[in-house]
């Protein structure tokens, strides 16, 4: 088997045997003789050439690529072609493992803690869908050896704003001269539009956007056209992927909003749309920078042996061969004909410039985790991530999943609740906030993984009497400036154990007034009425736990 395909053989014949003592065919013997010369020799020949390609043995010995979504399968591809040609390294079987792994997440992991549950082993190489997550990877003092070969430009997206044709139309955006970026922001300003943005932080999409909008014309960083942005997209709205940006578009049906897209996602929101006013994308003027996906091996990253980066190496040499030969090909990609005027529409610092612009004009976050650790998380089966698990497990897994996503200023904690968890309370600290530094990351996921392997609390969950206390936790920490944010991950939501019931308790939270806002995460059969009282009393929202997370996104400041 190779990635998981096996190849099967028949084993018998199909179809009818010859009858014995049938008709004979009278061959003359030279044909015969020559026959049996081209069969030896063919035979030989075989022989020959599987001598050659046995030159390694053993179980293949694979390294892992992380490949963002949109070059995943193609990777793939070529992953199993350069397989098929028995690669060897000192007699060893050869061969690479892609897996798919968004490229914020990558970022995160390979700058921080690496999330294994989620993502499986560390990265040997990286192919990110854009060019500038490689150029913040080498903006960072500590990773800026991380990558040790050439890049291997794989194809580019185009950055473009997704508008309705009534709208670029109206506009006089389509047929002639496109818009600078001057030009859009005066129209967002104006009320003739208004504008939707990804996340830079969380999205492909979102940065090469923020790169364009911020861009001097001359390859450099403005800050006055960044902050020109930021207001448009204040008075407009954000969101933390292409995804929640086309699925608020499509809800609001409002030809007027004008969103920050790639031009493939263009081409599927249309497709899966039936709106009698499609998109069409719309590259302003100035726009330099594109989403150049590349595969990048990471050397000189410490988790590195010399062999497996020799491996990640040899398989990018294939990968290269197959993109200059037109064999490598993906659909989200169009060729890249100057390969290096492509790697050169970003640098570490004009990225950088631009990345800690965008923080600086975003509020800190503060979150406490208030994990339900009763015996009903483990009573119950939820998906999460592609997997059934215990739903106390897929909390801890989001938990780490959000933990991974955090900026370095941000700060997190961990409480657990269940009957009799802090002695005489319901409720106890896990773990004290922390700045979540790549130490602070790999501290409290350390936590939440120690906490899944312990023993849950009997006796029902008392959600209620806990969430006080957190609020009040959080209320007496709050400080200007930042987000105070409490996450309740559960799949019970009714509670026994605590005396107030689920209306006072609302009512407390609302008299409180500590400026924290509350997010109830439901899994599985999560009372969702219960969740939605507390979040709408804390001022937060209830959400129904995704499947493959993403939950920072909807509690996070743009």
């Amino acid at each position: 088997m190779v990635f998981g395909i096996e190849h099967k053989v028949k084993s018998h014949r199909t179809g009818r045997r010859r009858k014995k003592g049938g008709q004979k065919m009278l061959v003359a013997p030279w044909i015969v003789i020559t026959l049996v010369c081209v069969l030896v020799a063919s035979g030989l020949t075989w022989g020959f050439v599987a001598l050659l390609r046995s030159g390694c043995s053993g179980e293949m010995w694979r390294v892992t690529v992380a490949a963002a979504p949109s070059v995943y399968g193609s990777l793939g591809d070529a992953a199993q072609a350069w397989e098929r040609e028995q690669p060897e390294l000192n007699g060893q079987c050869i061969g690479v493992s892609v897996t798919e792994v968004s490229a914020a997440d990558a970022l995160q992991g390979i700058t921080g803690t690496w999330n294994s549950m989620s993502f499986g082993d560390r990265p040997i190489a990286w192919a990110p869908d854009a060019q500038a997550w490689a150029s913040r990877l080498t903006a960072g003092e500590a990773t800026a050896g991380y990558v040790t070969s050439d890049p291997v430009v794989l194809g580019e997206a185009a950055s473009v704003l997704a508008v309705a044709e009534s709208t670029a139309t109206g506009l006089g955006w389509l047929g002639g001269e496109p818009p600078s970026w001057q030009d859009v922001m005066d129209a967002a300003a104006a009320g003739e539009i208004s504008l939707a943005a990804a996340n830079p932080r969380s999205s492909t999409e979102g940065l090469v956007a923020l790169l364009n909008a911020s861009s001097d014309g001359a390859g450099g960083f403005s800050q006055a056209a960044a902050d020109a942005y930021a207001a448009a997209i204040e008075a407009g709205s954000s969101a933390a992927d292409a995804s929640a940006l086309r699925t608020a578009y499509a809800e609001a049906a409002d030809p007027s909003q004008v969103m920050t897209l790639l031009d493939y996602q263009v081409e599927d929101f249309n497709a899966s749309s039936e709106s009698a006013d499609p998109l069409v994308p719309v590259k302003p003027s100035g726009t330099m920078v594109g989403a150049v996906a590349s595969y990048l091996v990471l050397g000189g990253a410490a988790w590195v042996s010399p062999s497996d980066a020799q491996i990640a190496e040899r398989f990018g040499e294939f990968v290269a061969g197959q993109v200059a030969s037109g064999e490598f090909s993906d659909p989200d990609l169009a060729p890249v004909e100057d390969e290096a005027a492509a790697l050169g529409q970003t640098t570490p610092e004009s990225v950088g410039e631009a990345v800690r612009a965008w923080q600086s004009g975003a509020e800190d976050l503060n979150v406490l985790f208030l994990l339900d650790w009763s015996s009903a998380v483990m009573e119950e089966t939820v998906a999460y991530e592609g997997e059934e698990v215990e739903a106390g497990i897929a909390a801890v897994r989001m938990a780490v999943d959000m933990v991974a996503e955090m900026e370095p200023a941000w700060t997190a904690g961990l409480w657990e609740y269940g009957v009799g968890a802090g002695g005489e309370s319901n409720w106890r600290s896990v773990a004290a906030p922390a700045e979540m530094s790549a130490d602070g990351k790999s501290a409290l996921t350390e936590e939440l993984y120690d906490l899944s392997e312990n023993a849950t609390y009997e006796g029902g969950s008392p959600l209620y009497d806990s969430l006080v206390a957190a609020y009040e936790e959080m209320s007496a920490g709050a400080v200007d400036g930042a987000s105070s944010v409490i996450v309740v991950l559960t799949n019970s939501g009714e509670d026994t154990a605590s005396l107030p019931t689920v209306e006072e308790t609302a009512g407390t939270l609302e008299g409180l007034g500590g400026g924290v806002s509350v997010y109830t995460v439901g899994f599985g059969s999560a009372n969702s009425a219960n969740l939605e009282v507390l979040a709408s009393a804390g001022g937060g929202a209830f959400l129904a736990a995704p499947e493959d997370g993403g939950v920072l996104g909807e509690i996070a400041p743009a």
